[in-house]
């Protein structure tokens, strides 16, 4: 009889909407076709974010439970995702994507075999990213010092006042709402909530992560903490026949209206670039609402803004660009785009940090730069625009590293076969 896999992901909607929803169901899909009974579990709560919503069906069973801003909270959520995810009677459960609630709802299953997946900071950061309030990249989190991580996101005003002000000024970014209202239904705010999240993690099974710095700030909270890799279809991520351009293609996926991760510093490279050459076009992905303000005469015909791109398109804009940048200033969990373009044998100039520090290979499958180093990128970037053979070369290390290390069916076997088989 097979083996049952209960998937539980909070921010859970298909088409997805990032790389999160994107991971878990390339390791749910691809496990029902190595034999194991799978189904996702998700809130249908559309308050501030579309969970839930499912427009194309996924290649395997999605369940969703209705919520509302009143039920969407540490006490309701656990149980009714419980009393459901009992009846499928799975073997293990799966717990992926989620915020300050998260912890809640393993609590609920302490009489399973549990997995705790951290997709990036959650739990670890108020607002999900590990960047202090001056913009910088912080070592602190909840964990380490609650009363400085609290003083820093409300800069010493009253937590629920401030809340309380978010929450009713409707014109906040959806996003920030979204924390906000997690933030208070999860008990975040209590001085105690770090404790209790620690006594629940420790008895799971085990915690995933994707990369070695989050599996530093977690030491001693787990015994076992696996760093595993996110992945790329190889066989739709491939080179394939570039359309010929007058001039070179630059692009960055995304979303570049985040500031963390970097467009500006690309924007600005490409500025500087502007003044010494006029051969290359710079091609962006962002959200339909995302604006650049202020552009230059000059900049209008070289900068390219792309809606967001759906991910059956995406091949496409790899294979017809020249060199992708992932120019992130923050501690990027992992960088999916950063492996997409490699798979498509794309040279990549990303920043020296977090995931990408394990992805990127400098001068064999692209270019490290410094974080925020504009003249740094522009250099890479003009070396790269010079020299053909080399963006052939790099392009070609980076499809071989892809199909080694991050094809999905290798991580599948690598990774997940070995964690539920050995239970």
């Amino acid at each position: 009889m097979a083996k049952k896999i209960a998937f539980i992901d909070l921010m859970f909607r298909w088409p997805p909407s990032g790389g999160a929803s994107l991971d878990i169901k390339e390791v749910a899909s691809r496990l029902r076709k190595r034999g194991f009974d799978v189904k996702l579990f998700a809130p249908y709560f559309t308050e501030y974010l579309p969970r839930g919503v499912i427009e194309a069906k996924p290649s395997f069973p999605v369940e969703t439970i209705p919520f509302n801003k009143f039920t969407f909270n540490f006490y309701h959520l656990p149980k009714k995702i419980k009393k459901q995810v009992d009846k499928f009677k799975p073997d293990f459960v799966y717990i992926a994507d989620g915020y300050n609630l998260k912890p809640w709802v393993l609590s609920a299953f302490s009489g399973y075999n549990t997995f705790f997946r951290f997709y990036a900071y959650e739990i670890l950061c108020i607002t999900y990213n590990l960047i202090n309030e001056k913009g910088e990249n912080c070592n602190n989190s909840l964990f380490l010092d609650y009363r400085k991580c609290i003083r820093c996101k409300f800069q010493n005003n009253g937590v629920i006042k401030a809340f309380a002000k978010i929450l009713m000024n409707k014109k906040t970014d959806p996003f920030y709402l979204l924390l906000s209202q997690e933030f208070i239904a999860s008990l975040s705010f209590l001085s105690s909530y770090p404790e209790r999240v620690r006594s629940i993690l420790k008895k799971t099974n085990g915690i995933i992560v994707y990369n070695n710095y989050l599996k530093s700030l977690l030491a001693g909270i787990n015994d076992n903490i696996m760093v595993f890799p996110s992945g790329v279809d190889t066989k739709t991520f491939k080179p394939e026949q570039k359309i010929k351009n007058r001039k070179k293609v630059i692009l960055m996926t995304g979303r570049t209206s985040y500031s963390p991760k970097g467009f500006s510093v690309l924007r600005n490279a490409c500025k500087e670039l502007l003044r010494k050459r006029d051969d290359f076009l710079l091609y962006f992905t962002a959200d339909p609402e995302f604006e650049i303000n202020n552009l230059e005469e000059k900049e209008k015909n070289n900068f390219i803004f792309i809606d967001w791109v759906p991910q059956s398109r995406l091949p496409l804009l790899y294979n017809n660009s020249d060199i992708c940048v992932v120019p992130s200033t923050w501690r990027e969990p992992f960088g999916i785009t950063a492996i997409e373009a490699m798979a498509c044998g794309k040279p990549v100039i990303a920043s020296k940090i977090g995931g990408l520090e394990e992805i990127i290979e400098d001068g064999k499958n692209g270019f490290f730069i410094e974080p925020g180093n504009v003249r740094s990128l522009m250099q890479k970037l003009e070396i790269l625009l010079e020299n053909e053979d080399m963006r052939i070369r790099m392009g070609e290390e980076g499809r071989k590293k892809a199909e080694r290390e991050y094809d999905w069916d290798k991580i599948i076997d690598n990774f997940y076969m070995p964690l539920f088989k050995n239970i």
